[in-house]
């Protein structure tokens, strides 16, 4: 839950200059990396976490934390990792965010997210 607010937090500190931006930003070279490191930042336990990019990256328009169409990129990843009892559960789908080249939200955290 920690992790959850300070990553939001993050998130919406790295929002503050750009909840006017127009233009998007090049794609991000190591997407997959930096999906992947942004989703177990994510996780209460990211031990054993498996996470599959499923997508190259596209254009997007979201909503988040106050900021209405902010442009940037989605990349789709699929997310398996522990439940609370200590079992793997199954692989949960998400759209990590990606705004001035940096990952700052899963759609779950956008009020609105569109595909461009």
């Amino acid at each position: 839950m920690l992790k959850s607010v300070i990553s939001a937090a993050a998130g919406v500190a790295l929002l503050f200059g750009v909840g006017a931006a127009a233009d998007v930003t090049p794609r991000p070279d190591d997407y997959m990396v930096r999906a992947a490191d942004y989703v177990e930042s994510r996780l209460d336990d990211a031990r054993g976490a498996k996470v599959q990019v499923v997508s190259e990256p596209y254009r997007i328009v979201a909503d988040l934390e106050g900021y209405k169409g902010l442009s940037g990129w989605g990349v789709d990843v699929r997310v398996k990792s522990r439940l609370p009892g200590g079992a793997y559960g199954g692989y949960v789908p998400y759209t990590v965010i990606f705004i001035n080249g940096e990952a700052v939200a899963l759609d779950d955290d956008a009020s609105d997210l569109t595909r461009v």
